[in-house]
């Protein structure tokens, strides 16, 4: 997937994305959707149609003043007036209305649609670099879609509007239709030109936009400030955002002021179309042709399309601009995952099933490294193994294919004989229980929903909860927080308050002590512990979870010389194996490191 950067949009995709725009915003919120386009129209049209009624209430008035007729003779045009400018009010209100409905129904699910789509896309799809800017893209455009969907129908509206005052001039001065439309292809063209112009600099320039947003987002989170404000790093950070800023603005104000500057040429021609037109509708009306009434509809039928015609092409070309970007949101929803699901449920229970990884070979995508070489490895239900190794050895790489957020091209990984590719992902995923080195912390809920997220899918039990939090040692702070497991963990928020590293790492065991899954994976789960807490929470990982499998991946050996059985992975495969006396007796990889830390704790 290479990125286009001088992507264009035929008229057919336009169409395309403008249809797709429509039923998505119907789809959010159906009912306002298409009271909004019903009533656009009804709106939009509403100016040739009052200039009709004014025009007859008019040649009553000169009928009546004339021919000394009973005043009361006007009444009906006028009511006639006053009903119409009623009905149009109530509809303007009606659609401002449900207008709102639709902005906020925008507001809120279209994160939810979004985040479900993502969430369905997988982690090998995600860390594509492309898929990634699209996203941006897309997340950058979302928050729009219901203002872009009401342009949408404005220019419908407005065609409706551009065909009945058409209709109107045409009949009284067809060359005025023909200046206009002449002087307008120019125009048109320029404006899709640098419409183009504008969407490239917009593409081009998402990778270092996200750049620019991540370092203001870092100037502005408060976990930041500490580094900041003692390195001092403030200027910089501001200078690296500034200069994007500025420079993007550049670049942007130089398109802009060119598309303007050459449009307003065109513009001229049409101004004097209509002072030519005013002339003939006039020379009409000295000759007698034509009725005072008959001028003004005709003087505003006149306005109406020369005003429409040009808001039509302007229009076109920002909803063209518009859809370009539009069509990277509908491209994001229309992308598929790269690891298909497969049709083979694991059988429900508590029971772990064997794990057994054939001759597995892997690297990255976009990379021409192997992170896994020839891996051979076979983890039996409810054993209890360890997994150490250098860093890069390709440990977490082992947790991730066995999560399968990527798919294994090369060899395979079986659960209870069947390819982990053949595998209904929601089934394994209900056995497996991962706690990663880079763990969630969900700061705007509270300590209890941090461990109920653990497994969110039951009727949440409190008992359970507190019995995981004991288990992973939360019980040694949780009397500091003043709202107990109603604490929310963040200080930003009114009562809030923010947990110590270490403290998070305990809140998230306990999430896993809570989910009690048949298979549990621990990627580094201590890293921020102290030693006492370590050793307290692995006393109570092979008790708690004794008829589980447990896969522990550590750097301290300290954690996992009680495991079944130790592996010792070197570049990408498995290196040595046994247990922890075995492999000290083997006097290889795992007897130099654990030699050499346990110096370090001497």
């Amino acid at each position: 997937m290479e990125e286009d950067k001088d992507k264009k949009l035929s008229f057919g995709q336009f169409l395309g994305t403008l249809r797709w725009l429509v039923a998505y915003n119907i789809k959010l919120a159906p009912t306002a959707a298409i009271v909004e386009i019903v009533l656009a129209i009804l709106i939009e049209v509403s100016p040739v149609i009052n200039a009709y009624i004014f025009a007859l209430l008019l040649d009553d008035v000169i009928r009546i003043a004339t021919t000394h007729v009973s005043p009361n003779e006007i009444f009906p045009m006028l009511g006639l007036l006053l009903s119409y400018n009623l009905f149009i009010s109530a509809a303007q209100s009606t659609r401002a209305y449900f207008g709102r409905v639709l902005t906020s129904a925008s507001s809120f699910k279209s994160p939810m649609v979004l985040y479900k789509h993502i969430h369905a896309l997988g982690i090998q799809t995600l860390e594509n670099p492309e898929v990634v800017n699209k996203i941006q893209r897309a997340k950058e455009m979302l928050g729009n879609l219901s203002d872009h969907f009401r342009g949408a129908i404005e220019f419908i509206a407005r065609i409706v509007v551009l065909i009945v005052a058409t209709a109107v001039v045409i009949k009284i001065m067809p060359w005025v239709v023909l200046v206009v439309f002449v002087a307008m292809i120019p125009g048109f063209y320029s404006n899709k030109y640098y419409v183009r112009k504008h969407w490239q600099l917009f593409r081009r320039e998402t990778e270092n936009r996200r750049r620019a947003n991540s370092v203001s987002g870092a100037l502005i989170e408060t976990v930041n400030l500490q580094e900041i404000t003692i390195t001092s790093a403030y200027k910089y950070l501001s200078n690296v955002f500034k200069t994007f800023a500025d420079r993007y603005a550049k670049e942007e104000f130089a398109i802009i002021k060119r598309r303007e500057l050459f449009g307003f040429s065109f513009k001229v021609l049409t101004v004097g179309a209509s002072i030519f037109g005013y002339f003939s509708i006039f020379k009409n009306f000295f000759s007698r042709f034509i009725s005072i009434g008959d001028v003004t509809f005709q003087m505003r039928s006149l306005d109406i399309f020369v005003n429409n015609f040009s808001q039509v092409g302007g229009r076109y070309s920002a909803l063209y601009e518009q859809c370009m970007r539009i069509s990277e949101v509908k491209e994001v929803f229309d992308m598929k995952s790269m690891v298909a699901d497969g049709n083979v449920a694991i059988e429900e229970g508590g029971v772990a099933p064997s794990m057994v990884f054939k001759g597995v070979n892997f690297k990255y995508p976009n990379s021409d490294r192997y992170v896994i070489n020839g891996l051979d490895l076979e983890i039996k239900s409810g054993e209890k193994i360890a997994i150490v190794g250098e860093n890069g050895a390709g440990k977490t790489t082992l947790v991730k294919l066995l999560s399968r957020f990527y798919k294994v091209e090369e060899g395979g990984i079986y659960l209870n004989d069947e390819n982990i590719n053949n595998i209904k992902i929601d089934s394994w995923y209900k056995k497996l229980g991962v706690l990663f080195q880079d763990y969630n912390t969900y700061g705007s809920l509270t300590l209890k929903e941090n461990i109920l997220l653990g497994d969110s899918h039951i009727e949440p039990n409190e008992a359970r909860m507190k019995l995981a939090a004991s288990r992973a040692n939360v019980s040694s702070f949780i009397d500091d927080y003043t709202n107990g497991y109603d604490q929310v963990l963040d200080e930003k928020f009114k009562g809030g308050t923010r947990p110590s590293t270490g403290q998070w790492q305990k809140i998230a065991i306990a999430r896993f002590f809570y989910r009690n899954s048949p298979v549990v994976i621990f990627d580094e789960p201590t890293a921020s512990i102290d030693a006492v807490s370590e050793a307290e929470i692995f006393g109570q990982i092979y008790e708690f979870f004794k008829d589980k499998t447990v896969i522990t991946i550590s750097h301290r050996f300290s954690t996992v010389r009680n495991a079944d059985k130790i592996y010792v992975m070197d570049n990408g495969s498995i290196a040595e194996s046994g247990s922890h006396e075995e492999l000290m007796a083997l006097k290889g990889k795992y007897h130099n490191a654990f030699t050499i830390q346990a110096e370090g704790y001497k």
